[in-house]
C-alpha cells in the first residue's frame, strides 16, 4: 500500500505541475472546477494502479511438500 501511495503522490504532483505550467504558458489561464480536480486525482490513481500491478514483485513459490515414506 505504501508503494502505491508513493506512486500515486508522485504522479499527482507531476500531472498537476504539468497542467499548471502548460495552462499558464500556453493559455494564460487556469482550469478550475470539479472536472479538473477529478482529472488531477483520478488519472494518476489509474496510472498508479496499473503501474503497481505491472511492477508487482513475483509471488513466492509455494513450499514444496515432501512425502514421508
Amino acid at each position: 500500500m505504501r508503494r502505491f501511495l508513493t506512486l500515486w503522490l508522485t504522479l499527482v504532483a507531476a500531472l498537476w505541475l504539468t497542467r499548471a505550467a502548460v495552462s499558464a504558458l500556453l493559455f494564460q489561464r487556469a482550469d478550475v472546477g470539479p472536472a479538473a480536480v477529478f482529472q488531477v486525482l483520478a488519472v494518476p490513481l489509474l496510472q498508479a494502479a496499473a503501474l503497481a500491478w505491472a511492477t508487482r514483485p513475483p509471488a513466492s513459490p509455494a513450499s514444496p511438500r515432501t512425502k514421508e515414506d
